[in-house]
């Protein structure tokens, strides 16, 4: 007995609701994403040179109605209606991580209800169906007096005068959800609004790489310029950028590092972006980015991934080889790992690999965008490893990449030949392995990394305007807004309170007092931190532990200045004569 009659298969008993389910589901910025593939993958099956894909404007029902038009075989009357079922596709084997057959339809219909039209030309014939949203369902339209779901178009087109039909091509008109709507500048109606340039903007942010056989281009209605203009996948536009290079990780994952450096730094630079030119990182699968990570969202981002300055300059990109264990959820909008939960792929996976695979010229070009840092660091640094030491904090352990190694393997040019042992060196190990081991010292979490930030360009980029310090616990480092309020505020404390007349030395002794008052906070900040790291062993809950980390917890913290007022006068009152020999050295204003 097979074991397929040992098992009755499912059926839907609602079929109507299942289909609008799967529909209005559907995240609407999808389709753009499944017609492209849709006509990419039909043109690569042309003739070599004739493989194209094009994105342009026409006009039906006297609206300007956006189109995707390819070459490739085409489809005849049979063909074309078997397409448009969901979970049908031709030419293509359904597969969980390869094609699901309903990727187009169903990202289409719920912005196109009043039609989605296909015309399809395959030996000199073309036929049209108009799929739409008519009474609740979604379905085929019935077109004429014969009411026929597919229709003979071939007239039609050679009477609108500018269809080709001596080779076979495919056509998707979007049709919007009202006639009148022009769904080149709003593809999605008014329940999403679009930027003038939000079609080359989205495809720059979603294919990282193009079929090299096949043209796809954007006529000038659609990127606003004055010609045609073929899409050039990033991958393919290194050579804009000031200097690019890609890191191979043992298990195949590719980490691109892009610097496109500012305007007057080099000649060469990304400018040869359809959408505005912008950095970004991106997790990268089979070609297509997913969870990219643009604009201030990478800006705030960036420190995590190894880069706290010049974040607008440098674009990152997590490469997945095609076999990686994860897989497209099932309208493509983003990557899940396979296995356990199936929980999303997201770009801050990665973030260690990214940090350790840093080229040594990035890492130098980062650190230049970055501000001078203050001598006092060092001591706090070193007071912060005591701390952590006394309470005992153990090193934050770092997750996995699955499938990757967490430290990239060591180069040919730095693995040396190991020589080869004496007969002292082996007498003495000998020796040596006869004893009891040596108990390990006990190994704590490190200091995190304390950068001090002083102009506003610096302050904006962290978003810490009005507020005093960040933390970021993947990279282990703490911005601190030395222009935050409190500085001040124990600026003018120190000054009053002293009574040397300092005459001529009123800078000197502001600029000390000044340096006084950020050691204080960013001393306290920073001790702040190290005890909600401590906190764990205490039994305190992950978002615990991050809500007391949090901008608003550390922005309170250094609200408190008060609090530290004796340490602060008494560092203040001890360096002042040292600046100033000749000077009594000040006392505290008493009452």
């Amino acid at each position: 007995m097979s074991e397929s009659s040992m098992i009755a298969p499912l059926r839907v008993a609602n079929e109507a609701f299942l289909v609008s389910s799967m529909i209005e589901r559907c995240p609407k910025t999808m389709m753009i994403r499944e017609l492209v593939v849709n006509g990419l993958e039909a043109a690569a099956h042309a003739a070599p040179g004739k493989r194209e894909v094009i994105i342009g404007p026409r006009v039906h029902e006297g609206a300007r109605k956006l189109r995707i038009w390819n070459t490739g075989p085409g489809l005849n009357a049979a063909e074309l209606l078997q397409i448009t079922d969901l979970a049908s596709s031709l030419r293509k084997q359904n597969s969980l991580d390869q094609n699901f057959g309903m990727g187009a339809k169903v990202a289409s219909l719920p912005s196109n209800r009043h039609g989605l039209r296909y015309r399809s030309c395959a030996g000199g014939r073309v036929s049209e169906v108009v799929m739409g949203y008519r009474d609740g369902t979604y379905g085929r339209l019935r077109i004429g007096l014969e009411r026929l779901e597919v229709i003979d178009a071939t007239e039609t087109c050679i009477a609108e005068g500018d269809y080709d039909l001596s080779f076979d091509w495919t056509e998707v008109l979007l049709g919007g959800n009202k006639a009148d709507q022009d769904t080149v500048a709003a593809p999605y109606g008014t329940s999403l609004k679009v930027a003038p340039d939000w079609m080359g903007a989205y495809l720059e942010n979603r294919f990282f790489r193009l079929p090299h056989d096949v043209t796809l281009t954007l006529m000038p209605a659609i990127w606003g310029g004055g010609a045609p203009r073929a899409m050039v996948g990033l991958d393919d536009r290194k050579g804009e950028f000031g200097r690019t290079e890609t890191r191979i990780t043992p298990s195949g994952v590719k980490i691109h590092y892009y610097y496109d450096p500012p305007e007057g730094e080099s000649t060469r630079s990304a400018r040869g972006a359809i959408a505005a030119s912008t950095s970004r990182g991106a997790v990268v699968f089979r070609d297509e980015m997913y969870d990219v990570r643009s604009g201030e969202t990478w800006l705030q981002d960036a420190p995590n991934y190894g880069v706290p300055f010049g974040a607008k300059y440098i674009s990152i990109f997590v490469e997945l080889p095609h076999d990686y264990l994860v897989w497209p959820e099932a309208y493509r909008q983003f990557l899940r790992f396979r296995g356990n939960d199936q929980r999303h792929v997201h770009m801050s996976d990665f973030s260690a690999l990214v940090r350790s695979y840093m080229p040594v010229w990035l890492a130098e070009i980062i650190r230049s965008f970055g501000p001078g840092q203050a001598n006092y660091l060092d001591d706090i640094s070193d007071e912060l490893k005591e701390l952590l030491a006394s309470l005992g904090v153990p090193p934050t352990p770092q997750e996995p990449v699955p499938g990757a190694p967490e430290r990239p393997n060591a180069s040919p040019a730095e693995a040396k030949p190991k020589a080869a042992e004496t007969p002292t060196e082996k007498a003495e190990k000998a020796q040596t392995s006869s004893l009891p081991p040596k108990p390990k010292p006990p190994v704590f979490e490190r200091p995190p990394e304390i950068i001090g930030l002083r102009t506003p360009e610096q302050i904006k980029e962290r978003a810490l305007e009005g507020r005093a310090a960040k933390f970021y616990p993947q990279s282990h480092q703490i911005f601190i807004n030395l222009a935050y309020p409190a500085v001040q505020e124990m600026v003018s404390a120190l000054l009053v309170e002293t009574e040397v007349q300092l005459g001529t030395h009123e800078e000197e002794a502001r600029r000390i007092a000044t340096e006084t008052a950020e050691w204080t906070l960013t001393r306290r900040i920073s001790r702040a931190i190290v005890y909600s790291l401590s906190k764990k062993a205490l039994g305190w809950r992950p978002d615990e532990i991050s809500r007391s980390q949090s901008t608003e917890s550390l922005s309170l913290v250094a609200d408190d200045w008060a609090g530290a007022m004796d340490m602060a006068r008494a560092r203040y009152n001890d360096q002042l004569p040292a600046a100033f020999p000749a000077l009594v050295a000040p006392q505290p204003v008493t009452a």
